[in-house]
């Protein structure tokens, strides 16, 4: 299973006057949720309890609205076996699309490396870029940044720490 085959991506032109949060429990920890109306914008891990303040921090001029949303439900499933549609409404440059359109196309139980991402979106030579990309994804577990290893097969970094990110693979192992 893909994530491209249940997940979309659509481009954020201009900050949404509202975003919707919630609050929910992962196999990895307590998360915060954040949607607009087009779609989910962050997934970001909360067990520090800081999640809320990163987000207010990162759309200063947003007004947060505590309410469960169908983007939230949707993107919810897919921490489990039966995962939906989902639409995702991201900030990023053309290359971060790019990366994350390469990530989605790795399968669950699969890994890959910067360099072969770099190589998928055609230009071998930007690994560091693409590492870059990897690092600004900002929907936690739904687009698989965690399934991109270092050239050495090591778990190289992890925004959210790599024994996290040790945690999201030896999770999926055997639901792949």
């Amino acid at each position: 299973m893909r994530p491209t085959d249940f997940i979309t991506l659509s481009r954020m032109t201009t900050a949404p006057e509202s975003l919707s949060i919630a609050h929910a429990d992962t196999p990895f920890g307590a998360i915060l949720l954040a949607a607009s109306q087009d779609g989910l914008t962050h997934i970001w891990l909360n067990t520090d309890g800081a999640a809320l303040g990163r987000m207010q921090d990162a759309h200063p001029k947003t007004r947060l609205i505590e309410e469960n949303v169908p983007h939230h439900a949707a993107a919810l499933s897919h921490f489990t076996a039966s995962p939906q549609a989902l639409r995702l409404h991201l900030k990023g440059t053309d290359f971060q699309f790019n990366v994350w359109r390469a990530l989605l196309d790795i399968s669950l139980g699969a890994t890959s490396s910067y360099k072969a991402v770099a190589t998928k979106i055609g230009n071998p030579k930007a690994v560091r870029a693409v590492g870059s990309a990897v690092g600004r994804n900002p929907v936690f577990y739904i687009v698989p940044c965690h399934r991109v290893l270092a050239h050495d097969k090591g778990l190289g970094g992890y925004f959210w720490g790599v024994d996290v990110k040790r945690k999201i693979l030896d999770w999926e192992a055997p639901r792949a």
